[in-house]
């Protein structure tokens, strides 16, 4: 393996990940944006939570490949604030993962009018929990919040490779790493 480059399964599950999850987010906030009384409202949210299901399925891929290494070395010309920024964000990145899938997922098992989750008609994921609507409406909230510090996150992380790639000195360029 070239020590300065994630292995392969990481950098496929990267951008596995970042192309659903940048989907899902557009897609829940054109969601969100459907009034009420449209008929169509709920015509997405079938597709949103399957993709979620599968965003959550390669997470669970994910962090253990991810601990287990074997992982590059530190990129040496970084500063160490910015090697420290960029663990605190990748930390906070894996959080919001977490955090929107098992929301969107307790959100979706609470909601009284839910009966699962339609894996594109192949099988259906059941509820865990008992239905709640009071208990649905927090995780709603939980998993709304979660959206826009996922948006604010995925924007400090695409900040941080822009400045490395185009601002700094070449060997600070972290794209390759990834690619």
């Amino acid at each position: 393996m070239d020590t300065a480059k994630y292995p392969r399964f990481l950098k496929t599950l990267h951008w596995s990940m970042a192309v659903l999850i940048i989907g899902l987010l557009a897609m829940g906030f054109f969601m969100a944006d459907i009034p009420e009384t449209a008929p169509n409202k709920y015509n997405l949210y079938p597709l949103h939570k399957s993709l979620g299901m599968i965003v959550m399925l390669l997470l669970l891929l994910r962090l253990p490949a991810r601990w287990r290494g074997p992982l590059p070395a530190e990129a040496a010309a970084l500063e160490v604030w910015e090697q420290r920024l960029s663990h605190l964000v990748h930390l906070l990145l894996y959080v919001a993962m977490l955090a929107m899938t098992l929301s969107g997922y307790f959100m979706s098992s609470f909601y009284p009018h839910a009966q699962g989750i339609e894996m594109f008609g192949l099988f259906t994921i059941p509820d865990i929990t008992s239905k709640s609507e009071a208990v649905s409406g927090y995780f709603h909230t939980l998993h709304s919040a979660g959206a826009w510090s996922f948006v604010v996150l995925l924007g400090l992380h695409i900040a941080g490779v822009v400045k490395h790639r185009f601002f700094d000195r070449p060997e600070s360029n972290v794209l390759p790493r990834m690619l």
